[in-house]
Parts: structure tokens; sequence; C-alpha cells
């Protein structure tokens, strides 16, 4: 059994939205939660006017405000700023507060490309696409002289991004783009893998076969397809549909239906939380 947590202040009325990792918070032991769990993204912008307003008004927590404006006067590094928050609340140990002081103070002397790349990353591989596309667009934005290697890496996560919303022409789009600066046979394969999902079955063997030279990635393709259908064959998600088709055969329709709508409704709101900013 876990340590007993005495909460402190009022719960929000209004939640404070935390941008940089995309999620609203309603308490300070939420804000708490999200800094320690979050902390290699979080940067001095996170720790401004707002967040010590929302602090002092919502959460009743003055004396706390108070002590935050004083400290951001002061130009207190961000590290500090997030440390007296954590030690006034008590939420977490203090093992992951040295952590957090400790990632923080490391994050201050990263260069903001390095910063946003990171940040990016972690964002797609969380789920949280709008944001990381935004990361990845400044990254490509401003800086001219970036390395072709990492400007390919980012086209190329834009790409599975895209695809992920099932965005593929859009996808195949930036697979190439990946697959001129890289030079990297992946990045290839998964525009193939893009422009097959885009296409019908007839609009892409003629794709296949007005270009001689993608004949051999075309088969290795393919070979990934049929492992991918195997393995899909023995996974949980179609050992769920194949739960749905024995309801529906058995004539079992009220199990069917909710358990058709439970699905649908996990798939959407896992959609809606992907987009939750609009993608362009």
């Amino acid at each position: 059994m876990g340590r007993p947590i005495l909460c402190i202040g009022s719960y929000a009325e209004k939640p404070y939205f935390i941008e940089k990792i995309g999620r609203n918070v309603y308490c300070i032991e939420e804000l708490c939660y999200c800094i320690v769990e979050n902390a290699f993204l979080i940067d001095e912008e996170c720790f401004n006017r707002e967040l010590f307003e929302w602090i002092g008004k919502e959460c009743s927590l003055v004396k706390l405000a108070d002590e935050l404006y004083g400290m951001s006067l002061k130009h207190c590094s961000m590290a500090s700023l997030a440390g007296t928050i954590l030690d006034y609340v008590g939420y977490n140990t203090k093992k992951e507060v040295d952590r957090t002081e400790e990632i923080l103070r490391a994050n201050a002397g990263m260069d903001i490309y390095r910063k946003k790349l990171s940040r990016a990353n972690f964002l797609m591989k969380n789920g949280k696409y709008a944001i990381a596309f935004k990361e990845y667009e400044f990254l490509l934005a401003n800086t001219p002289d970036i390395d072709k290697k990492l400007r390919a890496r980012i086209e190329h996560n834009e790409g599975v991004m895209f695809a992920r919303l099932f965005l593929f022409e859009k996808a195949a789009d930036m697979f190439l783009k990946a697959y001129y600066d890289g030079q990297d046979k992946e990045s290839y394969l998964q525009f193939l893998s893009a422009k097959r999902m885009s296409l019908s079955d007839k609009e892409y063997v003629s794709f296949i076969a007005d270009n001689d030279d993608i004949y051999e990635a075309s088969l290795e393709l393919e070979s990934r397809m049929k492992e991918a259908e195997e393995r899909y064959l023995s996974s949980d998600e179609n050992h769920v549909l194949g739960t749905l088709s024995v309801y529906k055969s058995e004539g079992k329709m009220h199990e069917y239906y909710n358990k058709v709508g439970d699905i649908t409704e996990s798939i959407k709101a896992e959609y809606r939380e992907m987009v939750k900013d609009k993608v362009k």
C-alpha cells in the first residue's frame, strides 16, 4: 500500500493547460505529477505569470504563488521554481524531486533546437501528434543549415504520424522527402507502404508496373505485409473481432452492439486525443 498523501489547496474550477505536454491540470497535486513525469519536456516558458496566478486564484495557494512571483522577479532557475512547488506540496518523494531538479538543470544548458527535437520525439512516441508536428515544423522552418540526416529523421517521423492519422498521401510525400534527404531504405519502404494504403489494388499494381526500379522494394514490402498479417491473426485485437463474430452468429445482438460501441468509443477517444489541434 502506498503512503497516504494529504492534498492541499482547492480543486480548480478552471484548469490550467500545460501546452508543452498538452494536458489540463485541476489541482496542485496534478501539476506536481506532470512536472515530475514530464521533466525533460518542461522549460522556462512553463513557469510563467499565468501559472502563478492559477496557483494563487484557482488552487487558493496565495503564499506559494507570492513566493514564486518573487523568485521569478529575481530570475531564479526553472529547477528552483519547480523544486519550490514540489517541496511546498509534498506530493512527491525526495528522490523524485531531486531527479526532477537535476533534469531541469541539465535542460537549461540545452539549446532550443535540441530541446524541441527531444520534446518532439517524446510526444510522437506518446501519441501527442498535434504538438509533435508543431515542434518538428519549428525545427524545419528555423534551422536553414540543418543536417540532411536530421532533416530526414524529422520528415520520416512526420510520415509516421501522418500514416497513424490515416493521411496516407501526406505520409507518402514525407517518406519520399525523407528518402531523398537521407537515402535510408526504410524511408523508401514506408513510402511504398503509404502508397499501397492510399491507392486501390489496381492503382497500386499500375504504380509498381510503371516504375521498374522499385520492383525489388515492392517485393520486400509484400513480405513484411504478410508477416504483419500473420502477427495480427494471433493478436488480442483479432480475438476481440472473433468474439464479435460469434456474438453475431449466435444472435446475441445486445452483447454484440455493446461490444462494438465500446470499441468504437475507445477508438474515437484515442483519435481525438491525437488530433486535439488540427493537423494541417
